[in-house]
């Protein structure tokens, strides 16, 4: 079934939501795992992301864009808030993958690595969001624009203002290149 009919039908139906669930929870679970860091912390966005979009399903208006970006947007609303009342900025790292094990991390010392992962985190929301997808998970920018309900354009944009920020961030930290 076509995701804008499931989606009319979920409006009426327990069961075509539960369909909606089934085909898009590995997506939101992944993207909450990233914010969360960790399995508990993913499990409880998307548990809260999936009760929030049944209660709000009537209001949903299908924009041309896969469900499951409206899903992210409501896992990265709650972790954002989540941060917020915790008195801090939820770090986006992914634990399963540290940054040692980032394609390309393996020309560059411990020391500096600790930098990089420090100027990641100083980023801001989703620039930090996109190099973790871009760079950490090797997402396209097709990929993360559906993920993040965003144009592939906007994706490349925030790219690119992500990498020159790192590269800003990482001269005031003394990071030196070898090559």
């Amino acid at each position: 079934m076509e995701e804008s009919a499931l989606v009319a039908a979920a409006k009426s139906s327990p069961d075509a939501f539960a369909a909606l669930y089934d085909r898009t929870q590995p997506e939101v679970y992944r993207f909450a795992y990233s914010l969360a860091g960790n399995h508990a912390g993913a499990e409880d966005l998307t548990a809260e992301a999936y009760r929030r979009a049944l209660i709000h399903l009537p209001r949903y208006e299908d924009r041309g864009k896969p469900f499951a970006a409206w899903l992210c947007t409501i896992v990265r609303n709650l972790a954002r808030d989540r941060g917020r009342k915790a008195g801090r900025e939820v770090p986006l790292m992914d634990h399963d993958r540290p940054i040692d094990d980032w394609p390309g991390m393996e020309v560059v010392r411990s020391e500096q690595r600790c930098l990089v992962q420090a100027a990641v985190a100083r980023l801001p929301d989703v620039q930090r969001q996109v190099v973790v997808l871009r760079f950490g998970h090797e997402r396209s920018c097709r990929e993360i624009a559906g993920q993040l309900g965003k144009t592939e354009a906007a994706v490349k944009q925030l790219t690119y203002r992500a990498v020159n920020r790192l590269r800003d961030i990482l001269v005031e930290a003394g990071y030196e290149h070898d090559g």
